[in-house]
């Protein structure tokens, strides 16, 4: 009896295991890992800090030290140096983003509330990675800056009805 076709189609199904389970490994599932990342903007190619509680928030002196609902993130760093850039987008409440921001020594900006379309406003289009899907469609924004060393960032927030929607950059090196 033959036996190539079974043999065949058993290298088949092993093939595509070790394709399958290469993808999950470059590219995750976030409800493995709690925050939902972003796609990397370098792709494959992105360079990242590890584990996004205990290395990244702390690279870019930041905790989130309340509760936020549908966290997402971006860790970008350069290859041939410190320097990175986190983008965190997710709702909160009044009382938390006001302890967000205490902690990360941001402080309401000169305006404090700007139209994307104003020159100071932190996120022209093309300064957020369009995979990101940040949009800025409402007439004004909170506007919040940290101005720092080796730490900066900004931060922008919305209210909406089920709270503050926030989207926050910190700069490392820059």
């Amino acid at each position: 009896m033959n036996r190539w076709p079974e043999r065949r189609a058993w290298r088949w199904g092993v093939a595509v295991l070790v394709v399958v389970g290469l993808a999950v490994w470059l590219y995750p599932p976030a409800h493995f890992w709690g925050p939902r990342p972003y796609r990397h903007p370098d792709g494959i190619f992105g360079v990242t800090r590890g584990d996004f509680e205990e290395d990244m928030l702390p690279h870019y002196q930041l905790s989130l030290p309340c509760d936020v609902d549908g966290l997402r993130y971006s860790n970008a760093e350069d290859m041939t140096g410190p320097m990175g850039e986190l983008y965190l987008h997710f709702t909160t409440s009044q009382e938390c983003l006001d302890r967000i921001l205490a902690e990360f020594g941001a402080v309401p900006a000169q305006p404090s509330a700007m139209a994307p379309t104003d020159d100071a406003f932190p996120f022209p289009a093309s300064a957020v990675p369009d995979m990101f899907g940040w949009r800025f469609d409402a007439e004004s924004y909170l506007v919040f800056q940290r101005p720092g060393d080796p730490v900066d960032g900004d931060v922008v927030a919305l209210r909406e009805d089920e709270g503050l929607s926030v989207y926050l950059r910190a700069r490392y090196g820059y």
